[in-house]
C-alpha cells in the first residue's frame, strides 16, 4: 500500500511539474474553446446498489461529477477545458469529503486514482497540439477509474450484507443449540 501511495505521489509530482512547464511555454495561448470532435464514448457506468445509492446521497457532488463525465463522453460540451477544470475541483472535493461509512482504504484509493485521472485529462486538454486519440484514451482511463470506484462502493455494501447474514446464521445456530440443550 505504501508503494502505491509513493507511486501516486511521484506521478502527481511529475504532473504538477509538467503543468508549470506547460504553462510557462504556452503563456500566450488563449483559453478559448478547444475545437475537438471527440468520439462519443459509452458512458454507462455500473449501477449503484440500493444501499450504495442511499449512502451516495450524503456524498456531496458525486452525482454532479458522474453527470459531468457522462456529458463529456457524449460530446455535449462547448468548452472541454473549462469542463475538466471544474471536474478537477469537484474531484478534489470528493476526495477530501468521503463520507465516514465509505471511507475505507479501497474506496479512498479508487478515489485518489480517479482524482489523478481527471487531472491528467485536464492537463491533456490544455496541451497546445493535443491529438484527439490521446484525449480519447485519457477519457477512457477516467471512465475506467470512475467505474472501478462504483464497483468498490458496491462491494463494500455487498460485504456488509454477507457479514450480516453470517452473523444472523450464527445467532440462529446458537439459539437452536441452546434450545436443544434446554429440552434435554
Amino acid at each position: 500500500m505504501r508503494s502505491f501511495i509513493t507511486s501516486l505521489i511521484l506521478i502527481l509530482s511529475a504532473f504538477l511539474v509538467s503543468c508549470n512547464t506547460s504553462k510557462e511555454e504556452n503563456g500566450n495561448q488563449s483559453n478559448s474553446e478547444i475545437d475537438l470532435n471527440l468520439p462519443q464514448l459509452d458512458s454507462r457506468f455500473p449501477l449503484l446498489s440500493a444501499q450504495a445509492q442511499n449512502q451516495i446521497t450524503s456524498w456531496q457532488y458525486f452525482k454532479e461529477f458522474e453527470n459531468d463525465l457522462k456529458r463529456i463522453n457524449q460530446g455535449n460540451v462547448r468548452d472541454y477545458r473549462a469542463e475538466t477544470e471544474r471536474m478537477v475541483a469537484v474531484s478534489d472535493s470528493l476526495l477530501k469529503n468521503i463520507p465516514e461509512d465509505l471511507n475505507t482504504n479501497s474506496i479512498s484509493s479508487r478515489m485518489r486514482v480517479l482524482n489523478v485521472r481527471v487531472k491528467l485529462l485536464d492537463e491533456t486538454l490544455h496541451q497546445p497540439t493535443v491529438k484527439t486519440d490521446v484525449i480519447t484514451e485519457n477519457l477512457k482511463e477516467t471512465n475506467t477509474a470512475f467505474s472501478n470506484l462504483i464497483i468498490q462502493i458496491n462491494e463494500l455494501f455487498e460485504k456488509q450484507r454477507i457479514d450480516e447474514m453470517t452473523r444472523l446464521k450464527e445467532n440462529m445456530e446458537r439459539a437452536e443449540t441452546n434450545q436443544t440443550r434446554d429440552s434435554l
